[in-house]
């Protein structure tokens, strides 16, 4: 008798999931998608993109990618232009939007566009290297203002890593490689308890920021293990390889595999799949296709929209629910986020035996 890990089948999912990204691009024009509602599937958008606009830009190049359409590779190009002006914004998650929205259409696609957008956000990003401070901090924008300067957070650490790392590589300058180094190492010393549980953000000098204790807030956590992870296979560390497999660790320990709450500490409140999402392609990167497969497939069977027999559901096929954006605002709490598709597209695309974003 089949599992029904067994019966899953990452390739379907993935075409939903670019079903409905071609879907949404046609919706939100030339706006940048954040979360959808989950009764009707409509967009909440931004002019910008916020800290999400490279998400958004991956998927279009995994849509490319995956059906070799030449629409789907130029729509991918012109949303790649625009992160452009993203250059020069003060913040981390600058890494965020260059690794993922722009180095990905070269990595996927070969696009020199996408290319050249990637190395110019690289090089932004480098500048903001603090030296004192050992790192990158979190940046004076969306509304830090100084205190950003002196605050750092783990979610944009596996991309800070994975682009600076390869920029540095593709354009023969070293010393983004040492400050990728630099910024993983001290990451690792400010947010990754001796049992694996990860400190989601730290004011430099002073306590934790927020109300998460380490190990509390699920997506933190997931973001820990992917910064570790991604770390251990750019820098080919062992040290962030055993770092990564601790934060594993505690992740199974509070979720056993299913797909957790927004917090750890309120196993009943809203789930998060975006939290899911992130760890699934966390575990991928320290080769536990195991459980990874079994992550992703809860998540399609428990949450995807068209998936397992829920075709005749009203809503759109290929939506994520169930993602919770900001508990402490109310914002999105049950809801299809931009990030969320992106990181379980990516995972889809490895277990279907494709490169992922």
């Amino acid at each position: 008798m089949k599992s029904s890990t067994d019966e899953f089948d990452p390739d379907a999912s993935l075409s939903a999931m670019l079903d409905r990204v071609r879907a949404t691009a046609q919706e939100v024009g030339d706006r940048y998608p954040l979360y959808a509602d989950p009764g009707s599937g409509a967009w909440t958008t931004t002019r910008r993109g916020s800290w999400t606009a490279g998400y958004w830009t991956g998927l279009l190049w995994l849509a490319a990618r995956h059906s070799g359409d030449p629409q789907d590779r130029d729509r991918a190009v012109t949303w790649t232009t625009r992160l452009r002006e993203r250059t020069a914004d003060d913040t981390v998650t600058r890494a965020m939007t260059f690794w993922y929205g722009a180095a990905s259409g070269h990595l996927l696609c070969g696009d020199e566009t996408a290319l050249a957008v990637a190395l110019d956000g690289a090089a932004a990003l480098a500048t903001a290297y603090d030296e004192r401070l050992g790192l990158i901090p979190l940046g004076t924008a969306f509304g830090q203002g100084d205190r950003g300067l002196s605050t750092t957070a783990i979610d944009s650490v596996a991309a800070v890593t994975a682009l600076l790392c390869w920029a540095g590589r593709t354009a023969d300058r070293p010393r983004w490689l040492e400050i990728a180094h630099a910024n993983a190492v001290r990451h690792l010393e400010l947010c990754l308890a001796a049992d694996g549980a990860v400190r989601a953000t730290v004011a430099l000098g002073g306590e934790p920021e927020g109300t998460h204790p380490p190990g509390g807030w699920s997506r933190g956590q997931a973001w820990g293990m992917l910064a570790f992870a991604t770390a251990a296979r750019e820098l080919r560390s062992a040290g962030f390889a055993d770092a990564a497999r601790r934060a594993a660790r505690y992740w199974a320990n509070c979720t056993a595999a299913s797909v957790p709450s927004w917090s750890f500490t309120e196993p009943h409140g809203p789930r998060d799949t975006s939290a899911g999402a992130i760890a699934a392609v966390a575990l991928l990167a320290l080769d536990d296709a195991d459980s990874a497969r079994e992550l992703v497939s809860a998540l399609v069977k428990d949450h995807l929209t068209g998936a397992h027999g829920r075709s005749a559901d009203h809503r759109p096929a290929g939506m994520l629910l169930d993602g919770c954006y900001d508990m402490a605002s109310g914002t999105a709490t049950g809801h299809e986020l931009i990030w969320g598709d992106h990181f379980l597209a990516s995972a889809l695309a490895q277990l279907a035996g494709g490169a992922g974003g």
